[in-house]
């Protein structure tokens, strides 16, 4: 369907009051990676689909907050009941510089709480994803992502000037003061976990969560997302038992209460294009069913 349709039709529905009736106590999870600087020249960097300028950033998030209740995921998850009203979490996956840079600021100023998905090993370690590596097409990064999903590992090496994208942990110690913004585990490498051997998939988890609680205690969301939302579902009981209580995917919906999906939550991914079309937001809503 074309972008016109898409949008004169969720906007009939919008209208109609057709989103109200359909997330009437119930949380759409929105997914956000980069948030850069408006005006920023056309960077030489693969995956510039899944970045969102400021300004996008900031006219969505406000854009939502005026028709849905901003929640924090980690509270929703612990609660475990419906919302009172039609609410929105909003979270981050990886853990990008930018996202203390660009974000936190509207984050701030609109009050809206979020929920960074940590990729421990880039931060811990300093050490980029391996598809950073120059020269690599964002084809090319998902051919091997398909193809060779094992070897899809996401460290590069040491003392690449690359991993300066990601935050430190005083970034981090940062974001979290005044309790706006928590931190879950989103893999220590950021492996593809549905094609590795079960014992590793679970200790890449098991690093991720127990830095997590190490470095920042205080700060810590108990729900995992999965890299690259590559779900498996032999890990339920060893998730419980590290004490997280979710784990969030990559598929488009809502949900009412963690129960309905718990190990694979859904969540409605912003991606650059998407973002700089305001008619189609509702659109986006509209999906998440």
């Amino acid at each position: 369907m074309r972008d016109g349709l898409k949008a004169a039709a969720a906007g009939a529905y919008a209208a109609l009051g057709g989103l109200r009736r359909l997330h009437a106590g119930k949380l759409v999870v929105l997914t956000f990676h980069r948030v850069r600087p408006d005006g920023e020249a056309a960077a030489d960097r693969p995956m510039r689909n899944l970045e969102t300028d400021a300004s996008d950033f900031r006219r969505l998030l406000d854009w939502m907050r005026a028709r849905y209740e901003p929640v924090d995921l980690s509270d929703w998850a612990a609660a475990d009941r419906p919302p009172a009203r039609p609410s929105f979490a909003v979270t981050f996956d990886d853990g990008w510089a930018d996202n203390f840079d660009v974000a936190l600021p509207v984050l701030r100023e609109l009050g809206v709480p979020a929920t960074v998905f940590l990729s421990t090993g880039a931060v811990e370690e300093r050490r980029p994803f391996w598809w950073q590596a120059p020269g690599l097409s964002d084809a090319e990064i998902e051919r091997r992502k398909r193809e060779n999903p094992a070897e899809c590992e996401g460290l590069g090496e040491r003392g690449d000037p690359r991993a300066e994208d990601f935050l430190t942990w005083e970034q981090v110690r940062a974001m979290g003061a005044g309790g706006l913004v928590r931190f879950g585990p989103h893999g220590h490498r950021h492996m593809l976990l549905d094609a590795v051997p079960r014992e590793t998939a679970l200790a890449d988890i098991r690093s991720c969560r127990d830095l997590l609680r190490t470095r920042i205690p205080d700060l810590c969301a108990p729900v995992l997302a999965w890299p690259n939302g590559n779900v498996r579902r032999d890990l339920d009981a060893d998730l419980a038992a590290m004490g997280l209580v979710a784990a969030v995917g990559t598929g488009r919906g809502a949900v009412a209460t963690p129960a309905e999906a718990r190990w694979n939550l859904p969540r409605n991914n912003i991606d650059r294009r998407l973002s700089q079309r305001p008619a189609l937001w509702p659109w986006l809503l509209m999906r998440a069913r």
